[in-house]
């Protein structure tokens, strides 16, 4: 039996250039979670920013990504991945209901050394395994080590072992996982829109 016929729009990236295809992928790849990322420089200096090309690849060894591009207006290396490159350490920070805010402020491009956690007065602990601070508003904290940089044409593509999760108890369940409806994530759709945890399905898989 064949398909009913289907009408598409072809996109070909190639055609696009970056900046568009950026936009296509960031409106077509959705939802994706959002990792803010709090590192320390070797000068001591904090930073603090959201990335949404953020995602787990691996649980042994427990293992996340994180997609980090150049800064847009200059072009330089953004405080971020220079901390990282630094120290080899990160705390990723889980994106909850009230943090949007703060969230999306500390995406604003700072001069270098500037910290986005003094700025926005957020509240720190001390990680446990590396020297990034751990967010007191996040209700998971995720202590990283970079395990790998992979250059994937303008981005930096770093792979980084789980070391140490913070996670407020609150949250857990009798397993030890956490539950989605107390911890009520927000994600990243295109442009400046954002989803915030609505309703979820259970399905059981074959």
């Amino acid at each position: 039996m064949s398909a009913p016929e289907t009408r598409r729009t072809r996109i070909d990236l190639a055609e696009l250039g970056p900046s568009k295809a950026y936009y296509f992928m960031i409106s077509a790849i959705v939802p994706r979670p959002i990792a803010w990322v709090s590192t320390r420089g070797r000068d001591g200096s904090t930073n603090l920013a959201p990335f949404s090309f953020f995602q787990g690849v691996c649980a042994d060894p427990p293992t996340l990504m994180v997609s980090i591009a150049s800064r847009k207006r200059s072009g330089e290396t953004k405080d971020t991945l220079r901390n990282v490159r630094e120290t080899g350490e990160l705390v990723v920070n889980i994106v909850a209901e009230p943090l949007i805010d703060s969230v999306v402020a500390s995406a604003e491009e700072r001069p270098h050394g500037d910290s986005e956690i003094d700025a926005l007065s957020l509240g720190t602990f001390d990680a446990e395994r590396v020297g990034a601070p751990c967010l007191a508003a996040s209700p998971v904290n995720l202590e990283c080590r970079l395990t790998q940089e992979v250059q994937v044409g303008s981005c930096s593509a770093l792979f980084c072992e789980i070391l140490l999760a913070h996670v407020a108890p609150d949250l857990l369940d009798e397993r030890g996982t956490i539950d989605p409806e107390k911890l009520r994530p927000w994600a990243r759709l295109g442009g400046s829109l954002y989803l915030p945890y609505g309703r979820a399905v259970r399905i059981r898989r074959p």
